[in-house]
């Protein structure tokens, strides 16, 4: 009985059934490893199906561990190679390598996960406090960089708005007035944008969740992109209108997410 097996994201075989026997002896081809042999539809892991049979056998053997597609489907031309998680042939730029493991993109995010061990979630006080702390910090850079807005305004108001202030000169000190107060505004959640999206993309984390131990990662635990990062600023909004529920949530979510982190696909994790 001859067998094929994948290693490496290579399809390699066919093989004697006894020197698989001395492939797993020596520690080749573990039970992870995905194997094939007449009589079996799909390429298998080789702990589930060694021994089995299969009483309707394909024509011809698949022409790589790839069981989930057609061989149609299966890329042409350059380097092709197999994913050694569900055995799908993919161009080799689009697998991801762990050492000797190489995982294509759709299979990615779990194997990620799985690597990287369980992971401990950032619940809601800590992040409450790690709130505070960033907007403490931006408040402090936000009024440097509107103090000369802050002067501008304080001329506004008292010149036309001064202790019997006239109407006419208050119905045209009110647009400048306006002006002045949209501008703050916009510069504020500018500041606030900027820095989210610099630290989450630079560093994972904004000072304030740094200070604490904590970061913010993909559902997968990789880093965020800048969209993704300003797509979360965008979000808090709505965790914010709902009467802030959307920030409640966290408390008695099982991985501790907020509205904007569902929204996302985000997470708040422990980094130590």
């Amino acid at each position: 009985m001859k067998w094929y097996y994948a290693e490496g994201g290579k399809q390699i075989g066919p093989v004697e059934e006894s020197a698989l026997d001395d492939l797993v002896r020596q520690g080749i081809v573990r039970d992870d490893t995905l194997v094939w042999r007449e009589g079996m539809a799909a390429w298998q892991r080789h702990a589930a199906v060694r021994g089995s049979s299969n009483p309707n056998p394909p024509a011809a053997p698949p022409p790589a561990p790839a069981a989930s597609i057609a061989a149609s489907a299966a890329p042409s031309g350059g380097d092709v190679r197999y994913c050694s998680e569900c055995g799908r042939a993919v161009p080799a730029s689009q697998l991801t390598s762990y050492g000797d493991v190489s995982v294509c993109a759709q299979c990615q995010p779990a194997y990620s996960q799985r690597a990287a061990g369980p992971r401990h979630f950032g619940g809601f006080w800590i992040r409450f406090l790690a709130v505070i702390i960033d907007a403490i910090i931006i408040a402090v850079v936000s009024t440097i960089i509107r103090l000369p807005l802050t002067l501008m305004g304080i001329g506004v108001v008292g010149s036309g708005f001064g202790r019997n202030p006239d109407p006419s000169q208050v119905l045209a000190a009110l647009p400048a007035l306006m002006s002045l107060i949209g501008l703050s505004f916009l510069i504020n959640m500018g500041l606030t944008l900027a820095y989210d999206v610099y630290f989450l993309t630079t560093k994972g984390a904004t000072p304030g969740k740094m200070a604490l131990g904590l970061k913010v990662t993909r559902a997968d635990g990789g880093p965020i992109s800048a969209g993704l990062a300003i797509g979360r600023y965008f979000a808090k909004f709505l965790s914010s209108i709902t009467l802030c529920i959307g920030f409640i949530i966290a408390a008695f979510d099982r991985e501790k997410r907020s509205l904007h982190d569902h929204i996302c696909g985000t997470r708040v994790v422990y980094t130590r």
